[in-house]
């Protein structure tokens, strides 16, 4: 098995401090061919109006144009107890003009049948509009867990409803690439690479939640079993490289690009090295 290093999306949260045109600017110009990006804001997240036709709409896609790259994902929608499937939607009608793949959803509901119609209405909405919706476990969530996860997904019965697997999450609610043989291949298009310690295993979520934001690994700079996990996963599927690293903080965004594009591009390396070529 061969993965095409141009094949990588460099996540939003790996330049979050930028604006999704400077984004795009650094992916393109480290080897990139897509981008994640946010397009609304939260605490200490850069603000980003992105909703409606904005300005920052506009530019957007203007550097997306000039850049040649695509866009994977948008983030995201929350599903909280007082959720509307009418917050959603500019969400998904921003994601849909900048033509993303995928819309990163998180459960942030402790009822799950609220949380399953709420992400049935989402789904729905998401398909009209030619997206497919990707959900998120953490354990800092009210969705913990690879098997939660897929417990969801199989009650929403959705057929644009697919999971994003990221490394640091599977590990550190004490899940591994062997549990994903038990997951329908259909509904892992999409994975995300970084790296980390191997420990902690349910952090608690502050810590968790610090970690994932600001405190990951370059791929190949940790413990997380990345090489299995590629095995895991179908060859098809996206990868997103999501490094917000601590220790490049202070870099230019074009070295930090550059710097996710090549970790990530040794460990696809060394995947391809050690899988067999097929036979004749």
């Amino acid at each position: 098995m061969s993965w095409d290093p141009h094949r990588l999306s460099l996540s939003h949260l790996s330049l979050q401090d930028l604006t999704p045109p400077e984004q795009a600017v650094a992916a393109a110009a480290a080897g990139f061919g897509k981008i994640g990006i946010r397009v609304w804001s939260g605490p200490g997240v850069l603000v980003a109006p992105m909703l409606g036709d904005t300005p920052l709409l506009r530019e957007t896609l203007h550097a997306l144009a000039e850049t040649g790259l695509g866009v994977l994902d948008v983030e995201f929608v929350s599903l909280r107890p007082d959720s509307t499937i009418d917050e959603a939607l500019p969400v998904l009608d921003a994601a849909h003009r900048l033509g993303a793949r995928f819309v990163l959803a998180l459960i942030d509901d402790p009822d799950t049948e609220r949380a399953v119609t709420n992400f049935v209405r989402l789904c729905q909405e998401a398909a009209v509009r030619g997206l497919a919706i990707s959900l998120e476990f953490m354990v800092y969530s009210q969705l913990p867990t690879l098997a939660r996860a897929v417990q969801l997904l199989q009650r929403a019965d959705q057929p644009n409803a697919v999971l994003v697997i990221d490394p640091l999450h599977l590990r550190r609610s004490g899940g591994s690439p062997a549990d994903l043989a038990a997951v329908p291949t259909a509904l892992m298009p999409c994975v995300q690479l970084c790296d980390a310690p191997a420990q902690p295993v349910w952090p608690e979520p502050a810590t968790a939640r610090a970690e994932a934001r600001s405190g990951r690994l370059l791929p190949g700079d940790g413990e997380l079993p990345l090489l299995d996990l590629l095995d895991a996963v179908p060859a098809s599927a996206a990868l997103s490289v999501e490094t917000p690293v601590a220790a490049l903080t202070g870099r230019s965004p074009l070295d930090r690009a550059t710097a996710a594009f090549a970790a990530a591009a040794r460990v696809l390396a060394a995947h391809a090295d050690r899988t067999p070529a097929p036979t004749s």
